[in-house]
């Protein structure tokens, strides 16, 4: 009988310690499945906001490209055409000899408005690994054509050596399409790029500040309207979305500070990786 007995105790043992067993081994598993399940839904929702966010770039790329041929077509139109035209009737008349010269300095004004409209579709120099030298000739370049004085601040010895081609193409845009909205839009006198590395107590990296003494705007009321929901693309600043998404492109953190009447600042920081 007492062998029996601890038989019976020894076999009840055993099926307890297979059941924990089990039940140990199931529980690994269902933990082991949760965190798979949890995991794939996060990829999930992160491949569908990134398909809405390629989605909204490839919107806003087509409006942009629809925006520069219309653009192109104005300058064109309202500077190149013009001159030429006026030009033609010139050396049209009985006196033309006489107009000679005044038409050349017409057709020279053309050809230098002709060359600045290509060298904004594609500067020569923006492949180069050198931000300031890029920048200093679009400040030349653009202050010559328009009233409002651009200007360049940035030590010789500020470090971006951790910027890729990349990187500047796109800072290059920024400061591009901020000086486009500043000459027609600000009523600006004056605008200053600030680049700068970081000060003391701020994160490593490169600051942008592009900042201009025109009339400014209501940047919320631009960029959300009276429903709260974001509406740059309907705009007459749609070129902040653009500046805002390819700073998105490159890592880097966009914001616009701007009040009615007391200018506007667009800040570009990237981070040193």
């Amino acid at each position: 009988m007492i062998m029996n007995h601890t038989q019976t105790v020894e076999e009840l043992e055993r099926i307890i310690e297979n059941y924990i067993t089990f039940f140990i081994v199931f529980d690994i598993l269902f933990f082991v499945m949760v965190f798979i399940s949890v995991l794939l839904l996060i990829r999930f929702f992160k491949s569908k906001k990134s398909l809405k966010n390629s989605n909204e770039y490839l919107v806003y790329t087509i409006r942009g490209q629809e925006e520069e041929r219309a653009k192109i077509a104005r300058e064109l139109h309202d500077t190149v055409a013009q001159d030429l035209r006026y030009c033609k009737n010139l050396l049209e008349k009985d006196e033309a000899a006489a107009n000679i010269s005044e038409a050349v300095q017409i057709l020279e004004k053309s050809l230098s408005q002709v060359r600045l409209i290509s060298y904004n579709l594609s500067p020569d120099d923006i492949t180069k690994k050198d931000l300031k030298s890029n920048l200093v000739n679009l400040c030349a370049s653009v202050s010559q054509t328009c009233s409002v004085k651009f200007r360049l601040s940035m030590l010789d010895d500020t470090d971006t050596s951790f910027l890729d081609e990349n990187d500047i193409l796109n800072i290059y845009r920024i400061a591009q399409e901020s000086f486009t909205n500043i000459i027609k839009h600000s009523k600006a006198e004056e605008a200053v790029i600030l680049i700068r590395n970081s000060c003391e107590n701020e994160e490593k990296g490169l600051y942008i500040f592009i900042s201009d003494d025109g009339c400014g705007f209501d940047y919320d009321a631009e960029r959300y309207g009276n429903s709260g929901f974001t509406r740059l693309g309907a705009s007459k600043h749609f070129g902040l979305m653009g500046m805002e998404k390819r700073a998105q492109l490159i890592g880097a953190e966009f914001s616009v500070s701007s009040t009615a009447d007391e200018g506007t600042q667009i800040r570009i920081f990237k981070r040193k990786k």
